[in-house]
């Protein structure tokens, strides 16, 4: 396993942190009889987590993908080890970030990948910057904005869901994790979710998003107009959700209150999404977490590396 390259980098007077995975550190620390597919000069995979996570995020997923291309992952304004200034918490200006971070790392073209709220600043990102970005992958984001959710209101997306974030011990974090995700738990995601808190010196633990931050990231999500970015994004585009393929005639629910509702929603928001971006691929991921890059990382690190090798002539339609 490859331990990525830990780094800050000024993102045009803000410091964001980073992790670099590159085949070249790993030829450098074996021995001369090591062989490792050759990089070749394929694009690099931007990959952008969800809210409240870090970098650490796609771990799992970059060990499936960095022996061909260098995978770099942001920790995003407000977030794990990067600067959390008073404001500058709209999509627009976070999508930014990135851009400049990107080319302080010197790189022109990429396959962007995101998560979530991830997914709509990488959606952002690549409406207003179509020339840097060769392919986009959601990854079960806000395929629609939380205005058009069945039942969703305002002062709910914004306030309700945005509980206080700390807990009496680290113990304590890392058993309320555990019961969130007990089906795919194990030390390797165990060491990623540490990264998503810091201890204060009573012995609590508290997420590195602060709660006011998250509030005015919400409420960004709910000002903007996702819809309208779609028919902007000029490069191949797949959406994985975590749900099933609506069938034909089966109704949005009404309200999102269980979990199999959010699910169908997400399914339906997908589908509607798909018929609006001009190349898109649809990877249905039924039976699966919000969490995917945690419970499914080779699954999706296939797909991804699948859907980025395939040329943009070939008009696809589909993944199986």
């Amino acid at each position: 396993m490859l331990e990525p390259r830990s780094s800050l980098i000024d993102a045009d007077g803000i410091q964001l942190h980073y992790l670099e995975w590159d085949a070249e550190q790993l030829i450098q620390t074996q021995t001369s009889t090591f062989e490792l597919p050759p990089q070749d000069d394929a694009i690099p995979l931007v990959m952008l987590h969800g809210l409240g996570a870090t970098a650490d995020t796609w771990r799992l997923v970059a060990e499936h993908l960095y022996q061909r291309r260098i995978v770099v992952a942001f920790d995003m304004r407000g977030h794990g080890q990067s600067d959390q200034p008073a404001s500058g918490y709209d999509l627009v200006t976070i999508a930014e970030d990135i851009v400049h971070a990107m080319a302080a790392l010197g790189f022109g073209k990429v396959a962007l990948v995101g998560h979530g709220w991830g997914g709509r600043v990488a959606l952002v990102l690549a409406a207003r910057h179509p020339a840097l970005v060769s392919h986009l992958i959601l990854v079960d984001s806000l395929f629609v904005e939380p205005r058009h959710w069945p039942g969703m209101v305002r002062k709910r997306f914004i306030n309700e869901q945005v509980p206080p974030r700390w807990f009496t011990s680290r113990t304590a974090y890392l058993e309320a994790m555990r019961n969130e995700m007990c089906t795919f738990w194990s030390p390797q995601v165990q060491c990623i979710v540490l990264t998503y808190i810091r201890e204060l010196p009573d012995g609590r633990v508290e997420e590195h998003l602060h709660a006011d931050i998250q509030r005015r990231i919400r409420t960004s999500l709910w000002e903007d107009r996702a819809l309208s970015y779609y028919s902007k994004v000029t490069c191949p585009v797949l959406l994985v959700p975590a749900a099933t393929e609506p069938k034909s005639g089966e109704e949005l629910p009404e309200r999102l209150e269980r979990a199999e509702d959010f699910a169908s929603a997400k399914g339906h928001m997908a589908l509607q999404v798909s018929r609006i971006i001009r190349r898109c691929s649809v990877l249905w991921m039924p039976a699966t977490s919000h969490e995917i890059q945690l419970q499914r990382p080779a699954l999706l690190a296939q797909a991804i590396a699948r859907f980025v090798a395939v040329s943009d002539e070939c008009g696809l339609k589909g993944i199986d």
